[in-house]
């Protein structure tokens, strides 16, 4: 077993303890509420998941999604030399289905998964300035199981991003794109479907600035290795086992995230290690990436090093539901990007360029026939995840161009597996034993029809 995961258990179960000691009661307590808990150890629990898109399912498999640079003149699309900003040209998000608080105060609210986050938090009446969302603001005074962290509190420290604020535990947390929020931590009752979890360790937030709701996300649903996420709560409560399987699907219809025993058992699974934290306020699932292939050759000018991690969340390589396409570290992008040119270029393929993307040929039925396959090699020599074309390339549509086919990658600072790349595969984590499975599967089959929230 993984030393760093299981301390981190450990803390976990721990630190809930200690927070029952250090509350603030709710001044309109009612003694009478019910005390449900989630089932301990060999329970299973599922949250619906939700998937949020900009692109559309073509009949052959393929996403199809708009072009955001409709205006380019006809003598640039062959310009080679022509970068794009390398920011995600799709919107892929999915998020959770929760049910929080009790009485009139409990509502259901879409929460978007945040692989790395490392506290829950959602908006909560007073937030200004607040972002749109589905549904009512959490109402703390409406529900009687609220309760507030008291600033005395052992959780209310770093490493976790918490600090006394008077007799209250606050929270501020900062993202990308100026994201801004701020608000006090409390305790909540959680439902997901027939199953409840007494006393949820959540932000409430009074202040949320630049945060992409989409005009549907309440707020967001940490997954990472912190005591106060979500998968870190549901684990000290017994279920170490999370999982779930991504599908290209409409919005007719809903996945799931599940836990424990409703984790499905899949014959095939290829397994590699979680690595262990190198910093106390790191929160992400980190793998060690080894080398790539495209189709049945490895690019032996991808080397292991380009994937070493290093202190401060710099380097290495991580599988996040919540990046929209995979990000791959700059030099190994350009010995990917320039592999997979090469192979079309002798195919004859049309060079074009699309606002976001690195790499773009004009779609035809005879480039079709010849894409190929990506692999991420990892450590262990069975561990091998296979990108299939239909999630390595996109259709990029152009009214002025017609459509292209675009490698679904952008070069970064750190090589981050994303959501598309993930489509049609089963991810399995185990958190006692630090380590991560996976399989392909059709992921459509573990769905359901979606149900209207409020």
């Amino acid at each position: 077993m993984a030393m760093g995961i299981k301390n981190t258990l450990q803390c976990v179960v721990f630190l809930m303890a200690l927070i029952m000691t250090h509350l603030i009661p709710p001044a309109d307590a009612d003694a009478g509420s019910p005390k449900v808990v989630m089932a301990s150890s060999g329970a299973g629990s599922s949250f619906r998941l939700v998937a949020h898109h900009d692109y559309a399912l073509r009949d052959d498999g393929f996403l199809q999604v708009q072009s955001r640079l409709d205006d380019l003149l006809p003598s640039e699309a062959n310009v080679n030399t022509l970068r794009p900003p390398m920011a995600s040209p799709i919107d892929m998000a999915f998020s959770v289905v929760v049910g929080l608080g009790s009485g009139k105060g409990r509502h259901d609210y879409n929460l978007k998964l945040d692989a790395s986050g490392s506290l829950v938090w959602l908006q909560c009446k007073p937030c200004n300035p607040k972002q749109p969302q589905r549904g009512p603001l959490f109402d703390p005074k409406a529900s009687s199981t609220f309760q507030q962290v008291a600033g005395t509190s052992q959780i209310c420290h770093p490493p976790y991003p918490m600090e006394p604020a008077g007799q209250q535990c606050s929270f501020h947390l900062s993202g990308e794109h100026g994201m801004s929020v701020h608000g006090f931590v409390a305790l909540e009752n959680l439902t997901m479907g027939p199953e409840s979890m007494k006393e949820l360790v959540f932000g409430c937030a009074h202040s949320t600035e630049h945060f992409n709701s989409q005009r549907t996300f309440a707020g967001v649903a940490a997954m990472g290795k912190m005591p106060t996420s979500l998968v870190m709560q549901v684990a000290a409560r017994g279920q170490t086992q999370f999982s779930y399987c991504l599908f290209s699907g409409g919005a007719s219809r809903h996945g799931f995230l599940r836990f424990g025993a409703d984790v499905p058992r899949r014959p095939g699974l290829r397994t590699t290690k979680i690595l262990p934290a190198l910093d106390a306020h790191e929160s992400q699932y980190y793998v060690s990436l080894v080398g790539i292939s495209l189709d049945a050759k490895r690019l032996t000018g991808v080397r292991p090093e380009m994937f070493a991690r290093r202190h401060g969340g710099q380097g290495g390589c991580v599988i996040d539901p919540g990046t929209p396409l995979t990000v791959l570290v700059r030099e190994a992008y350009r010995v990917v990007e320039e592999a997979v040119w090469s192979d079309l270029r002798r195919n004859r393929a049309e060079r074009m360029q699309r606002q976001g993307y690195g790499l773009c040929v004009r779609k035809t039925v005879e480039i079709k026939r010849h894409l190929q396959s990506l692999s991420f090699h990892f450590a262990e020599e069975t561990a091998r995840l296979v990108v299939k074309p239909e999630q390595l390339f996109t259709v990029v549509e152009s009214k002025l161009h017609g459509a292209a086919l675009c490698l679904a990658m952008i070069p970064g600072e750190r090589t981050v597996i994303g959501a598309l790349q993930q489509v049609d595969t089963r991810f399995v984590y185990d958190l006692k034993d630090a380590k991560l499975s996976f399989v392909s599967e059709p992921c459509s089959q573990d769905t359901a029809g979606v149900e209207s929230t409020e």
